[in-house]
C-alpha cells in the first residue's frame, strides 16, 4: 500500500518535457500529440501509446523517451526528410521522403526539391511507400535521392528523370546528367557530380551534358547548340 501511494504521489507527476531532435515539426505538435498533463505520473506514462500518437505526425520515423526522475521527460523524434516531389494530377504533388514514402500531397512545390518524372505509379497511401509500376525504377529513384542527399545535393537538382529506363537523366538547371540504367556505380556518379559542380559552380548557367553511363569512360562535357 506504501509503494502504491508513494507511485501516485506528486513526487512522480510531470512537471518539465524536452522536446529534442527536432527541426521541422513544431514543439507545440510534439506536445498536442503527446498528451500528457503536468499532473501525470512519469513512471506510468504509456509510451507505446504515446509514440503512435506522435507519429501520426507522417515527418516524424521514430520517437524515444527518457525519464529524468522524478519529473522531468525527455522526447526525443527521428523526422523523416522529404526528399523529392511526383506529379499525382495537374496541380497535385507527392512529397517523398528517401525511402519513397509519401509524406504528404500538396497543391504546390514549395521547398527546393527534385521532381520525378517518369515515374509510373499503381497506389498512392500516405505513409506509405509508393506502389510503382516499375520496381526497377523506383529503387534506382529511391537510391539515387539517398545518395544526393548524404552529398547534400538534394536542394539543388532540379529534375530525376526515370522516363528512359537505359539512361536516367539528373537534371541541374539546364545541365544533364546521363546516369544510364540502374544503379551501378551509383555512389561514384554522384560523387563525380559533386566534383564537377565544384569546378564549375556556374554550371546552371550553362546548357549541356555530362555523359557517365560508363564509369570507366571519359566524362566530357558537350555543349549543346
Amino acid at each position: 500500500m506504501a509503494a502504491v501511494l508513494f507511485l501516485v504521489s506528486p513526487f512522480f507527476h510531470v512537471e518539465e518535457i524536452i522536446v529534442l531532435g527536432n527541426s521541422r515539426v513544431s514543439d507545440a505538435d510534439i506536445l498536442n500529440r503527446l498528451d500528457i498533463a503536468n499532473t501525470s505520473n512519469i513512471l506510468l506514462l504509456d509510451t507505446t501509446a504515446a509514440r503512435r500518437r506522435i507519429m501520426g505526425n507522417l515527418y516524424i520515423g521514430d520517437v524515444d523517451f527518457r525519464r529524468d526522475l522524478p519529473r522531468r521527460l525527455y522526447v526525443t523524434v527521428h523526422e523523416r526528410r522529404p526528399s523529392a516531389y511526383v506529379q499525382h494530377a495537374p496541380g497535385t504533388f507527392l512529397v517523398l521522403d528517401d525511402f519513397g514514402r509519401v509524406l504528404e500531397i500538396r497543391s504546390q512545390k514549395r521547398e527546393a526539391l527534385p521532381l520525378l518524372e517518369g515515374l509510373q505509379f499503381n497506389r498512392v497511401q500516405l505513409g506509405e511507400v509508393l506502389e510503382a509500376a516499375n520496381e526497377t525504377d523506383f529503387v534506382a529513384v529511391v537510391q539515387y535521392t539517398q545518395l544526393l542527399t548524404v552529398h547534400d545535393l538534394i536542394h539543388r537538382i532540379t529534375h530525376i528523370d526515370v522516363s528512359d529506363p537505359d539512361n536516367i537523366r539528373i537534371l541541374v538547371d539546364y545541365t544533364e546528367f546521363h546516369m544510364g540504367s540502374g544503379v551501378a556505380d551509383a555512389d561514384m556518379k554522384i560523387r563525380t557530380i559533386v566534383a564537377v559542380l565544384e569546378q564549375k559552380p556556374d554550371i546552371n548557367l550553362r546548357r549541356g551534358i555530362f555523359r557517365m553511363q560508363t564509369i570507366s569512360s571519359d566524362f566530357f562535357f558537350e555543349m549543346l547548340q
